[in-house]
């Protein structure tokens, strides 16, 4: 499992709604880790098994798991940068929630969270 896998097979749009809805806050670094908590939990919880899971043993299984948790934390705002703005309809989607992208405020949480 890679981050790249688990990115391909992620909700976009739902990870867009969590950003927004805690977009305010994320000028503090704390609630920066906490947004991406709760997209690791999305993330996980989309995760492709593979199609033989039901079929693997519990230590197979635990591996799986374990495989996941650790892409997953090799995942940073960066990272969903580029599945965010991949394509314009998601990044159009992305500034609706938002706001105005010249508004000084969002400008400054943007640069706080993509660089």
């Amino acid at each position: 499992m890679t981050k790249e896998l688990l990115l391909l097979c992620c909700d976009t749009d739902a990870i867009i709604k969590i950003i927004a809805r805690d977009w305010p806050l994320l000028e503090d670094e704390e609630r920066r880790e906490l947004c991406l908590e709760e997209i690791y939990e999305l993330l996980a919880q989309s995760a492709m098994e593979p199609d033989d899971f039901a079929l693997l043993n519990n230590e197979a299984k635990a591996q799986f798991e374990l495989d996941v948790d650790m892409a997953l934390i090799t995942i940073d705002f960066d990272d969903l940068e580029k599945i965010i703005f991949a394509d314009k309809g998601s990044e159009a989607y992305f500034w609706s929630l938002i706001g105005d992208k010249n508004d000084k405020k969002n400008k400054k949480i943007f640069t706080a969270l993509f660089g």
